[in-house]
């Protein structure tokens, strides 16, 4: 597949640079990207991806757009305020960059959403706030072999190539959970 003469024109920012090739945007526009949290962390590195060109995103949030998220969470608007935060987000991104496919799951991330989801991504981005549910997309993040980033509250993305609790990669993890 060859950029088109959109693409060419969309991404020429990223093709200026000696590091990144026409086949590395086309990695980008194949990949696929889990993001579980459309908030305050989800929220702008949902932006990013879909800027950046990543080509199909999933978004995970059970959640809805409320006044009190306006100040920090930049893929929501007034406008949406009541609407699924995964919905808002959706609608953003398409705003921002039509050529990106999101599929949005208004939903707790549990183990079998995780399971199913998962595997089918390259990349997991953890923009969540709660332990239990990071431990959680740890373990299916382990289980499945795919790497993910654990987004801390000042928005710095730390990838793990397998366990953020013991930081080895999956195959070298002895962690239980």
């Amino acid at each position: 597949m060859l950029l088109d003469d959109d693409q060419q024109l969309r991404y020429s920012r990223h093709l200026l640079l000696d590091e990144w090739s026409e086949a590395a945007q086309e990695r980008l526009l194949n990949a696929h990207a889990l993001v579980i949290g459309a908030g305050g962390l989800g929220a702008p590195a949902l932006m990013y991806l879909a800027s950046c060109g990543v080509g199909r995103i999933t978004v995970v949030d059970p959640d809805t757009v409320d006044l009190t998220n306006l100040q920090r969470q930049i893929a929501h608007t007034t406008a949406r305020i009541g609407q699924p935060k995964v919905l808002s987000a959706e609608l953003a991104m398409a705003e921002l960059n039509p050529g990106v496919q999101v599929h949005a799951i208004a939903e707790a991330a549990d183990e079998a959403l995780l399971d199913t989801w998962v595997p089918q991504a390259q990349v997991v981005l953890d923009c969540t706030d709660r332990f239990a549910i990071r431990q959680t997309i740890n373990r299916a993040c382990r289980t499945h072999g795919v790497p993910a980033t654990l987004t801390r509250p000042d928005g710095q993305h730390l990838r793990f190539p397998g366990c953020f609790r013991c930081q080895k990669r999956n195959t070298e993890c002895r962690s239980p959970t």
